[in-house]
């Protein structure tokens, strides 16, 4: 299986749809169907980053990124926001194809931090998280403001 990357495009969208409906069902959530039209159109204004891995010319998951300032570094710091791999993908290569364009896209970019998180009891990212990346020490809270 050939995998390849690249920018989400316009003609992605029911792929990247039928996905990012998959990715809000893994995290127990639901987003109305404007919202979810909020967030395509800001993968397409570049307001948010969005990547395709491709199997052998088929569209097997997303990640979305955005850069962030940083008070800590005089780079900037890149927050992998999503990765979703398709099951029919999963174990292949394509989360790690995806990790290793955008931590390419970071340095490019002279970032000095790539980061992102993911649920405690996420095992199979974890796994592959933990292969890639130092787990950090920080302890996330969030206050939900809006439901």
């Amino acid at each position: 299986m050939t995998i390849e990357y690249r920018d989400i495009q316009e003609e992605d969208k029911p792929n990247w749809l039928r996905l990012y409906e998959a990715y809000l069902e893994f995290y127990e959530t639901t987003l109305t169907q404007e919202s979810k039209e909020i967030v395509w159109g800001r993968l397409l204004s570049k307001q948010i980053q969005g990547v395709v891995a491709l199997a052998d010319g088929e569209i097997a998951g997303f990640t979305h990124y955005h850069f962030q300032i940083s008070t800590w570094a005089d780079g900037g710091h890149l927050y992998l926001e999503d990765l979703f791999v398709d099951p029919r993908f999963r174990n292949r290569g394509v989360a790690r194809t995806l990790v290793s364009a955008i931590e390419s896209v970071a340095r490019k970019e002279k970032c000095s931090e790539m980061y992102w998180i993911t649920r405690e009891g996420n095992s199979t990212a974890r796994a592959l998280y933990d292969s890639l990346a130092a787990k950090s020490d920080f302890v996330r809270y969030e206050i939900k403001l809006k439901n």
